[in-house]
């Protein structure tokens, strides 16, 4: 009858296993070079074991932008040139001190940007972890 009892078990415990064919776990990076992530305190995964998702990567993305830089003024760590198409010399002289050399540039357009998300020792992450599996989705940080 122990037999029974065992076996009918196994299979409840097999049912509830299967009807959820994830589970999240919880670690903190190690290393970054290579990667290496503790999980619980008993389970040490490598790169080959994981998968990482954008929220965990250093990644480049387009972006629209339409912006003004501060105000910069004419001095010696901001300058400009001129091309000027001539056959001649072009001097360009400021004889009064008073003029205000203030001004922004427009940034518009698309352009490309650098997310700074790439994981680093210590940082608390949540993984997924495939039922049955070896691989864990390294889903966030967690702050």
């Amino acid at each position: 009858m122990a037999d029974i009892i065992q076996t009918i078990k196994k299979a409840a415990l097999d049912a509830i296993e299967n009807s959820s064919p994830t589970s999240i776990v919880f670690g903190t990076v190690i290393s970054t070079n290579p990667l290496q992530i503790q999980v619980e305190q008993k389970l040490l995964l490598t790169s080959e074991f994981l998968i990482l998702t954008k929220n965990v990567i250093d990644y480049e993305t387009e972006v629209s932008i339409d912006w003004n830089t501060g105000q910069e003024s004419l001095n010696s760590s901001h300058s400009h040139t001129c091309n000027v198409i001539s056959n001649e010399d072009v001097t360009v002289s400021i004889d009064n001190q008073n003029i205000d050399l203030t001004h922004n540039h427009t940034i518009s357009g698309k352009r490309k940007i650098t997310i700074h998300n790439g994981l680093k020792q210590n940082d608390k992450v949540i993984l997924l972890q495939q039922q049955g599996g070896q691989k864990f989705v390294v889903l966030d940080k967690i702050y």
